[in-house]
């Protein structure tokens, strides 16, 4: 099921660019993207049930975390590059490694190594380092990214994905709501063309990304899955460029002579990926 990495990676990558063009409210989008996500996995976790008792309250917690993550993440891509937004919300898996003793999960030295390797080439994507409070929304996005997948590796290994899911996003959804009606953000005075923003930002990152992560996490160990989620970066920063015209500068000095800093950065983190996924294929999990 490894294969499913790569097509959950690709759809998360899209998440920055379709926020970017959608005009409205970061809550706003937060919600939407979370409250769409819940009504179309609610009749696959009806089907297959939900939660109760300890994971009840375990995947609630996911779901606060879930929501810490996107209203502090979605904000940060209007406030900085997506290049530095997407590379600075991806270090959870330095995060996740705190994570792994309490996981019970067994951390070899190929996936420290990797994990090390991919954050090194997910910091050198972006050269600019952009605006202060983007970058420190970015990393609060990170940290609780990190808890969120933490919370959710324990949940699936009792859980199913639907019912998991379906009251983390739920819950997701709530306190995104809540925020908005705090913070007076515009939540529903929007155009056709923006709520079908929404649905499409709720229906591939959110469904073919989150989803597919969370399924995963049934599987394999969280700083696997968390780690492979650093091909975001990768993925936003050349669709920033290609789409918005966002082009991290710098050059890096080498044997063979100047190399783009983003193209060394690319490359880093794919190595590092692949580093963390070949220790998962080889201990056979």
């Amino acid at each position: 099921m490894l294969w499913l990495l790569p097509i959950g990676v690709l759809a998360v990558a899209s998440a920055s660019i379709l926020i970017r063009l959608t005009p409205a409210d970061p809550v706003a989008i937060a919600f939407w993207r979370l409250a769409l996500a819940t009504l179309i996995v609610a009749p696959f976790a009806a089907a297959r049930g939900l939660p109760r008792g300890r994971e009840l309250a375990y995947s609630v917690a996911s779901g606060v975390l879930l929501a810490v993550h996107f209203l502090s993440w979605i904000p940060s891509l209007f406030l900085t590059t997506v290049a530095a937004s997407t590379t600075l919300v991806n270090i959870h898996p330095v995060v996740m490694l705190l994570f792994t003793r309490a996981l019970r999960e067994r951390v070899g030295k190929w996936a420290v190594a990797g994990v090390l390797v991919a954050t090194a080439g997910a910091l050198l994507t972006t050269f600019a380092p952009g605006g202060l409070l983007g970058n420190a929304l970015a990393i609060l996005g990170a940290v609780s990214f990190a808890g969120y997948l933490a919370l959710g590796r324990v949940v699936r290994s009792a859980v199913n994905t639907w019912g998991y899911v379906a009251v983390a996003y739920g819950s997701a959804a709530a306190v995104s709501l809540l925020a908005g009606a705090v913070l007076g953000s515009n939540l529903f005075n929007y155009s056709w063309q923006v709520f079908a923003m929404f649905l499409l930002i709720a229906s591939i990152p959110m469904m073919a990304g989150h989803t597919v992560f969370n399924y995963l996490l049934g599987k394999y160990r969280a700083i696997t899955v968390a780690t492979s989620v650093l091909g975001e970066p990768v993925g936003a920063t050349l669709l920033a460029a290609l789409l918005l015209g966002e082009t991290p500068a710098g050059y890096v000095e080498t044997p063979v002579g100047a190399l783009p800093l983003q193209a060394v950065g690319i490359a880093a983190t794919l190595v590092g990926i692949l580093l963390v996924v070949w220790e998962e294929i080889k201990t056979g999990r």
